[in-house]
């Protein structure tokens, strides 16, 4: 019961905590509450990664934890704050418990001195995605230059198409963005959703962390992230051309078309990726034998259910 109330019951009480505080502040307040949040465990889970030594269980499991709190933060702030999707806010309320149970099993493997090797790949993956995503997120500098060439490669392929397309300026706010023009007036504004960042950093990720010969990694990023580049400037094309052209909504073509494309995208390239390097495909199967270990946490389900 115990594990439970930690692992478990802190994340939700920061999930309610948030609710009555820093949502309500200004976005500087908030970033700055949980941005070193974020980087510690972030942090953490590199220096885990990294090290040999006895204490690493003990960084892994304290490098899960205050990412899953970073994100017990988030499903909030998505909603209210972002686009109002309660699709996303849910699945950042599931992921929450799902980072506080690895957290829980790297402080098993540390307790009983165990290697769990689908863990430290995890966390590896995690170190090396985050870190690449997040910098860039959280400096404006970065996000304004990634999501500006983006737009300009849009408006690009645009004019080539033969409409009269251009790429607006760098506006700074709540969220960096880029306003694309259409015949002279507004039709999207670009952020950093919008360049593909997010899953060309998960595949960087992955390939960085997996322990296999270099020459099958390059091929398979080679195979993925310029592809997934692409296939994002297409989406944008895509996004503008329905609303302007085909007169339908942006909800249509962004949150169900474009969506729905991207997810079958990714659900194909991770099938030539496992094709390519099938031992990431046994990382990821292994994560589901975690509960066989059989913890605290787990003999307490099983009296539950008896």
């Amino acid at each position: 019961m115990k594990h439970a109330l930690f692992f478990f019951g802190i994340p939700s009480a920061v999930i309610i905590l948030t609710h009555y505080t820093i949502i309500n502040e200004s976005l500087s307040i908030f970033n700055g509450v949980t941005t070193p949040i974020l980087f510690l465990g972030l942090i953490l889970l590199g220096a885990g990664f990294f090290s040999e030594k006895e204490r690493k269980h003990f960084l892994l499991f304290l490098g899960w934890f205050f990412f899953a709190l970073y994100w017990a933060t988030q499903p909030e702030y998505l909603y209210y704050k972002g686009e109002r999707d309660t699709v996303n806010a849910l699945f950042c309320i599931i992921g929450v418990y799902f980072l506080s149970y690895l957290s829980y099993h790297e402080y098993l493997s540390f307790k009983r001195n165990e290697e769990v090797k689908s863990l430290t790949f995890m966390a590896g993956a995690t170190f090396f995605a985050g870190m690449l995503y997040f910098t860039v997120l959280k400096i404006e500098f970065l996000s304004g230059w990634l999501i500006k060439l983006v737009a300009e490669q849009t408006a690009f392929i645009m004019r080539s198409m033969g409409y009269a397309v251009e790429a607006g300026t760098i506006h700074y706010g709540m969220n960096v963005d880029v306003p694309l023009y259409f015949n002279g007036h507004e039709s999207v504004q670009l952020i950093l959703a919008c360049t593909g960042l997010q899953s060309m950093a998960v595949f960087i990720g992955v390939f960085a962390a997996l322990n296999v010969e270099r020459k099958r990694k390059i091929r398979a990023f080679l195979y993925t992230v310029p592809t997934i580049y692409v296939l994002n400037l297409i989406r944008n094309v895509g996004v503008v051309y329905g609303m302007e052209n085909l007169g339908l909504s942006f909800y249509m073509m962004h949150n169900v078309i474009g969506k729905v494309g991207s997810l079958i995208a990714l659900i194909v390239l991770a099938f030539i990726v496992f094709d390519l390097l099938p031992e990431l495909y046994d990382n990821i199967a292994d994560l589901l034998n975690l509960p066989k270990r059989n913890g605290p946490i787990e003999r307490g389900i099983k009296k539950l259910i008896r």
